[in-house]
């Protein structure tokens, strides 16, 4: 019964969600970011970044509204150890507008810093039942890593099936050393049940990082 109910709940939020125009499974309105900001208003989307000098960079390209929870989550995991980077929407409605897959992001400030890096950890949002960080990239041993220590945590975690990350187009595989998507489902990124499945997120990716070759040393 309990289950049951949770499931409604998650349901009704996921519709609330997509009513307000933050999820959606369509097509992108752009195929880059000149484009989108040729358009978009003043106040529609915003850049934060802090380049610390790490060799390794967490991304949310598409933060705020646009795949809400992964720009908090990409803060946490940078800390004040790695770089941090998240382009958010802050449209009152229909912050899908703003989504450019990332093949084709090419937004100047996240390019470079991609560029500088040695890996580069990108935060996207994803449907999905359960809390489950899927992963993707072309870091085979950073994910692997991952999958190992979330499931030891009780943190479900396997590739995902579709988006998978591959490919040098593919921004988070802009780093010298291959990247790391992570695909987050609505329940482990916004279910406020979900906190403590969020810290071990947070806590695992940032010991795999800091484990991977002394990255950062």
């Amino acid at each position: 019964m309990v289950r049951m109910r949770l499931q409604l709940m998650l349901g009704r939020v996921t519709a609330w969600l997509r009513r307000k125009g933050w999820i959606r499974q369509r097509g992108d309105r752009y195929d880059s970011f000149a484009a989108l900001a040729s358009e978009q208003p003043n106040g529609a989307f915003s850049i934060e970044t802090a380049d610390r000098g790490s060799t390794i960079t967490i991304m949310a390209n598409h933060g705020g509204k646009i795949e809400p929870g992964t720009s908090s989550l990409a803060k946490r995991i940078a800390g004040d150890t790695f770089n941090y980077y998240s382009f958010s929407g802050q449209k009152t409605r229909h912050n899908w507008d703003l989504h450019i897959t990332s093949t084709a992001f090419d937004e100047p400030v996240a390019l470079s810093l991609a560029s500088r890096s040695a890996v580069v950890v990108t935060l996207h949002g994803c449907m999905g039942r359960g809390a489950i960080a899927y992963t993707g990239g072309d870091n085979v041993e950073l994910r692997q890593q991952l999958e190992a220590g979330l499931k030891r945590a009780g943190v479900k975690s396997r590739p995902h099936p579709i988006f998978h990350g591959c490919g040098n187009h593919n921004i988070c595989n802009w780093g010298q050393q291959g990247g790391l998507q992570l695909e987050l489902t609505p329940r482990l990124r916004l279910w406020p049940f979900a906190w403590r499945k969020r810290r071990v997120l947070v806590d695992r990716v940032r010991k795999v990082l800091g484990d991977s070759d002394n990255l950062d040393g």
